[in-house]
């Protein structure tokens, strides 16, 4: 059972995101959103921050959200949406997520992190054996499923599943910044020490994660990215190699790619995980360097 949470939660990168799905409004008393406005010579991004999962309640987003997607030609997500409906997505999932030269979690987390993952894994109805075979970046994936399930959130509900199936109905071309090949490829080859960071940082804020929903959403719906950038970057302090890897280095990578969109004659609807959308090494900061104007909406 715990292969098909992993299977919807493949494009999901940590836990924290996950707080901001709440039943409201994408669009607060402020008037903003995460919805940002790439421009230069005349061309248009926008830059949505994601929230992977949540509730069907939060629908309808605000007006700025979907005014800015129906006015885009194609559609670009984290990963291309048609990937993870793909009959080799499991395939690769299982090649990938789950250890097949011998090695176990006992085997590989430290023994502190090991006795504080059988604990918190309890109250999800679990038993360490279950989680035995699945490598640590997966297993920090996997808890964070099984508890936003608990706590009545559905993947399918997420914003980057809502614009796909419209991307889709509206025949508007969809494509992704990443493969799911290169970012199960990339989440497999963190060293271990780091797969255990990400272990560890789930671990922090897995006992409180229920209580803090209303706060991060608040934040979410207003588009206070101040708030959010707060949170988050806190979540990562005792973790900076970590957010390093995950989120700044792939943020350099991304970049790229928003330019080279930027260059065409048509506008673009680009939806990301919110967390890459702030703090030091942002997307968003990365495009102000190179001199693009970027507004919040």
């Amino acid at each position: 059972m715990i292969h098909h949470y992993l299977r919807t939660r493949v494009v999901a990168l940590f836990a924290l995101l996950l707080l901001f799905a709440f039943p409201l409004h994408a669009q607060g008393q402020s008037g903003k959103s995460c919805l940002f406005k790439v421009t230069a010579s005349g061309n248009t991004v926008y830059l949505l921050g994601s929230v992977h999962m949540m509730k069907e309640s939060v629908y309808p987003l605000s007006g700025a959200i979907e005014k800015a997607f129906q006015g885009s030609s194609n559609t670009v997500f984290q990963i291309n949406m048609e990937e993870m409906d793909s009959p080799q997505a499991q395939e690769i999932i299982m090649r990938k997520a789950i250890f097949t030269d011998g090695n176990t979690l006992g085997k590989v987390l430290k023994p502190a992190t090991y006795e504080k993952l059988k604990e918190a894994i309890k109250p999800l109805g679990l038993d360490i054996v279950q989680l035995e075979t699945l490598k640590p970046w997966n297993v920090a994936m996997s808890l964070v499923v099984f508890k936003m399930y608990q706590l009545g959130f559905n993947p399918e509900a997420g914003v980057d599943r809502y614009f796909y199936k419209k991307a889709v109905d509206a025949n508007k071309k969809v494509s992704g910044l990443e493969t799911m090949e290169w970012q199960l490829g990339f989440m497999d080859g963190l060293p271990m020490a780091q797969q255990e960071m990400l272990v560890a940082q789930t671990l922090d804020d897995f006992a409180d994660m229920g209580k803090t929903v209303d706060e991060m959403m608040s934040a979410w719906k207003d588009g206070d990215m101040n708030k959010i950038e707060q949170m988050i970057v806190g979540s990562f302090q005792a973790y900076p190699e970590l957010y390093d890897t995950l989120f700044i280095q792939r943020n350099k990578r991304w970049v790229f790619h928003v330019e080279a969109l930027l260059a065409q004659k048509k506008t673009s609807f680009v939806v990301v995980g919110v967390q890459h959308l702030i703090g030091h090494g942002s997307l968003l900061e990365l495009l102000r360097s190179k001199g693009y104007s970027v507004e919040q909406l």
